[in-house]
């Protein structure tokens, strides 16, 4: 039987002789297999005394008869279904390109896990691109045929027809399903019947793969090895592709001490707040909006005016003046208020970027928004710098109009 433990960021689970899912108890044998987990050299679980403390990375761990889900920890109250939408809408709007960004249905979606939901989200939007048909390409093939087709490989054909002349190998352009963008779709629907544990997709899986079968079968690695380029005769097939790329850049499957097998789906919540709210710039902002802005140092020598400590903001944002907006994003809860080295750190854009004109920082919503205000610099030269920190609320990430204008409001 499958017992699922559903926790926020930096909620602990207890460590016994015996599990207990309900009491957010694991045995040790969980333990350890949990601990093992290193994801850009970082634990997803710290190890404590008797416990074991979920970090900033969310999505779903699965053992053998254990799935660990961790969903964001957002202010005010949210069931676990609706976090799950916010995360996943937030987790869209990053990765997707805007022609390809809403998820069909996925709002009111009732999965038990966020993998669950990407897997059916996927399969949805294959649905629809296989009941209009595969796509078909040009491939080039090689083969030792009866007759001549194409060009001949005479390197091939004198190495390996010298005694039967009557064969011939010739490269030829074939008009096939098999190619890469239908070899990615295989590779996808096979990673999912691995990772599935819900009966439903599982089902659907196996629906859709025969649609494939003349498809040569290919790897997770050399899936994501070959990107597609997508344009007017293979548009159809991006919605999907971006579905099945984003869940094939975020498995990982391991094995812990005892030779477990342990699959995951998880997202660095640092990595993706940033780039959401670069996203959420982009699309409010335009042109105007940039990432990680480069060019801006904080010291030069004097002996040969060479610059060091380069400053590179989360965003920065054209104003109408011609000056700019420098943004950061902090996927943090403040206690009371922000963290000296974020202040000290937009103090150095606030003084070091020419044209700041105004310096953001922009944490997630949070109940006790006391940090939340305009303050200014300490500048004895007279000059007037400002800081603006701001609360995002992501809860209306469900209601996106109403988000825009919010997130717009900010800079007003």
């Amino acid at each position: 039987m499958m017992d699922t433990i559903v926790l926020k960021e930096y909620d602990q689970l207890l460590i016994k002789d015996k599990r207990n899912a309900g009491c957010r108890v694991i045995s040790k044998e969980d333990a350890l297999a949990l601990e093992r987990i290193v994801l850009e050299d970082e634990p997803v679980f710290k190890w404590g005394y008797k416990k074991l403390t979920a970090q900033h990375w969310v999505g779903t761990v699965s053992l053998k008869d254990l799935t660990v889900e961790i969903l964001p920890k957002l202010s005010g109250y949210m069931d676990e279904d609706g976090l799950r939408n916010v995360l996943v809408r937030m987790i869209a709007i990053s990765h997707q390109p805007p022609s390809v960004r809403d998820i069909p249905g996925m709002a009111g979606m009732r999965k038990d896990s966020l993998m669950e939901m990407f897997i059916a989200s996927f399969l949805d939007v294959l649905d629809a691109y296989v009941k209009e048909g595969l796509l078909h390409a040009y491939q080039k093939v090689s083969q030792n045929i009866n007759r001549v087709k194409g060009k001949i490989l005479f390197g091939k054909q004198f190495s390996r027809n010298l005694l039967d002349p009557a064969k011939f190998w010739c490269q030829y352009s074939k008009f096939t399903a098999d190619n890469d963008v239908n070899r990615f779709f295989r590779a996808c629907l096979k990673q999912m019947d691995l990772f599935s544990r819900d009966a439903q997709n599982k089902r659907r899986i196996k629906f859709l793969l025969p649609a494939f079968a003349g498809v040569s079968s290919i790897s997770r690695e050399q899936a994501l090895a070959r990107p597609a380029a997508f344009h007017s005769a293979n548009y159809r097939a991006e919605g999907a592709y971006r579905y099945g790329l984003l869940f094939l850049r975020n498995i990982y499957s391991t094995l812990s001490a005892g030779n477990m097998a342990v699959n995951m789906m998880l997202f660095n919540m640092n990595s993706l707040y940033e780039l959401f709210i670069y996203r959420v710039a982009k699309m409010v902002f335009g042109s105007r909006a940039s990432y990680q802005m480069r060019g801006n140092y904080l010291l030069a020598r004097d002996a040969d005016g060479k610059r060091f400590a380069g400053l590179r903001p989360d965003i920065a944002i054209k104003t109408g003046s011609g000056g700019l907006d420098i943004v950061d994003a902090k996927w943090k809860i403040p206690k009371g208020f922000a963290k000296e080295s974020d202040v000290y750190q937009m103090n150095a854009y606030s003084s070091g970027i020419r044209g700041a004109e105004r310096v953001f920082l922009l944490y997630p919503c949070v109940e006790k928004a006391g940090v939340v205000g305009d303050y200014t610099f300490a500048d004895w030269s007279g000059k007037v710098r400002t800081l603006k920190i701001r609360a995002v609320k992501l809860e209306d990430v469900m209601d996106w109009r109403k988000f825009l204008r919010g997130f717009e409001s900010i800079f007003a």
